[in-house]
């Protein structure tokens, strides 16, 4: 059994057997799926007979084959596909089930999430758990929400809905994903922190 390779070793990374690069869109097709520990319908694609969730869209394809390298070296299975947008990261997903998707409520008027699957809006506080975090390039805690097993920090508030869609569109054309939430008068949008700690 071959040792596993450094993160650092990024140009070998597409002849891993845990890192699956695929070049055509007809060699997947893209849907949703449902994990043990969530509630969340997860963006992502099925392969093989296998389902991988969304991670990270990164512009840099070098860039990207390095963040890849690092999953795999910390034991995960991961796939990637090119966009016009640069590059996606998506992640083996063992015990997932897909899911289809529901007709929204007649009483909603909220916009779905977008085809690339890097934004959405919550349309619940049981969709997320607000909670504190750090990054590495901050000296101060963060406002976040925890949501489909990441964190997005507090970005801004704004009074209209299309203000918050507007923005987290602009957010997803720059590769960032980002979510909603609705708090009285007010929506805020919050970006991912892929990197995040939980504030103790």
């Amino acid at each position: 059994m071959s040792s596993p390779v450094r993160p650092d070793s990024a140009q070998s990374i597409a002849d891993l057997s845990r890192c699956k690069i695929l070049e055509s869109r007809k060699q997947y097709r893209a849907c949703h799926i449902r994990v043990p520990d969530s509630e969340e319908r997860l963006a992502a694609i099925a392969f093989n007979d296998r389902y991988y969730s969304f991670f990270r869209l990164v512009k840099d394809s070098q860039k990207a084959l390095q963040i890849a390298a690092k999953l795999v070296y910390r034991g995960d299975e991961v796939a990637m596909t090119r966009t016009v947008k640069g590059d996606v990261i998506w992640l083996y997903e063992a015990d997932a089930k897909e899911t289809k998707s529901t007709k929204p409520s007649s009483t909603l008027h909220r916009a779905p999430i977008t085809n690339s699957g890097l934004w959405k809006i919550l349309d619940s506080e049981r969709d997320y758990r607000p909670c504190q975090i750090r990054v590495s390039d901050v000296a101060k805690p963060m406002t976040a929400i925890y949501n489909d097993r990441q964190h997005y920090r507090h970005l801004r508030t704004v009074r209209e809905q299309d203000q918050a869609i507007e923005l987290a569109e602009h957010l997803s054309s720059k590769g960032h994903a980002a979510r909603i939430t609705k708090h009285e008068l007010a929506w805020a949008i919050w970006v991912l922190e892929s990197e995040a700690t939980i504030q103790a």
